[in-house]
């Protein structure tokens, strides 16, 4: 069963969390490394503010691929010849 959209984003935004975490503790930073109880606090900033920028352009692409598998008048998908809704709508939209 495919997983939903939603959970795949949600499991992301905790990695990059994690990630951002890890980069700004790295000890290779030398002098300006991060320490103490701020770093996740900060490490979850700066994920949220970047995941507009991230996640817009996934969006968009979904979305036209979504018109691209729009229902025609004969109820078919006009990409894949096969009644509406198509395997690419269905796992679009999960």
């Amino acid at each position: 069963m495919p997983r939903c959209l939603t959970d795949d984003l949600e499991q992301a935004h905790r990695q990059s969390v994690g990630a951002a975490a890890a980069g700004m503790t790295d000890a290779a930073l030398g002098p300006v490394r991060l320490t103490g109880t701020a770093v996740p606090v900060l490490a979850e900033a700066a994920v949220c503010s970047a995941t507009p920028f991230l996640r817009a352009p996934l969006l968009a692409r979904i979305s036209a691929a979504l018109l691209l598998h729009t229902p025609g008048p004969d109820g078919e998908c006009p990409q894949c010849a096969v009644p509406a809704p198509c395997p690419t709508t269905r796992t679009l939209r999960t």
